[in-house]
């Protein structure tokens, strides 16, 4: 489920407080559901992803993932936690002016030599601001690059195309430093897009799809299924 959800994750609280936006998707593998994908930020500066996947093929990936990303004292902190029937995973990273600082993951045999900060290329941020940039981005995202504790992944912009009140966006999405997902697939490159409406004067990512060979992942906001 952890290695699943990282995918998710490095494509994208529920936190009390005065603004907050929440943002929900439905999780599909074809006519599939495979469950639920929820963002939600506070102020700005905390930030929470969840995700619960219940209906996985042969229930391999089921499981929930909660991942929040706080911003105090100069320094944002990562936090994530996967759970499933095989096992549970947790990571932590601090990040200061785009360099990671401190990483710790438990247990001890998930960690990769990307859990050891210094070999991180500068740049980087955690996998829950990513969600937030994609969902509040005024036009197509820039370039962007993920570290999630274990790996470094580049978004980076391929195209774009307007249709009336929809923009597509197009990203190659590279793992750059570390191992691929899904082990043993090791799936590094993958294609993603992004879907935006705006309406009202509302602009609304839609949806997000991921394709990498015959893997292809759809996220669909949950008032579009």
């Amino acid at each position: 489920m952890g290695k699943f959800t990282c995918v998710l994750a490095a494509i994208f609280a529920l936190f009390a407080g005065a603004v907050t936006q929440a943002e929900t998707f439905s999780v599909r593998l074809g006519k599939s559901t495979l469950g639920e994908l929820s963002y939600s930020s506070s102020g700005g500066r905390n930030a929470t992803l969840r995700s619960t996947l219940n209906n996985t093929p042969l229930g391999v990936f089921n499981g929930t993932f909660i991942g929040t990303s706080i911003k105090a004292n100069g320094r944002r902190t990562f936090d994530g936690l996967s759970k499933s029937s095989r096992k549970s995973r947790r990571v932590q990273v601090s990040i200061t002016s785009g360099r990671a600082l401190e990483t710790l993951v438990e247990p001890i045999s998930e960690m990769t030599p990307l859990s050891d900060p210094t070999r991180v290329p500068p740049g980087v941020i955690d996998p829950v601001q990513v969600i937030g940039k994609l969902i509040n981005a005024p036009g197509c995202p820039r370039k962007m690059t993920i570290y999630d504790g274990r790996r470094a992944i580049a978004l980076s912009p391929t195209g774009m195309a307007i249709d009336g009140d929809t923009q597509i966006c197009t990203i190659a999405y590279k793992v750059i430093a570390g191992p691929g997902h899904l082990s043993p697939l090791r799936i590094s490159n993958a294609k993603m897009k992004l879907t935006y409406v705006t309406a009202g004067g509302t602009r609304t990512l839609t949806r997000i799809d991921l394709a990498s060979g015959l893997f292809k992942l759809a996220l669909l906001r949950s008032d579009e299924t």
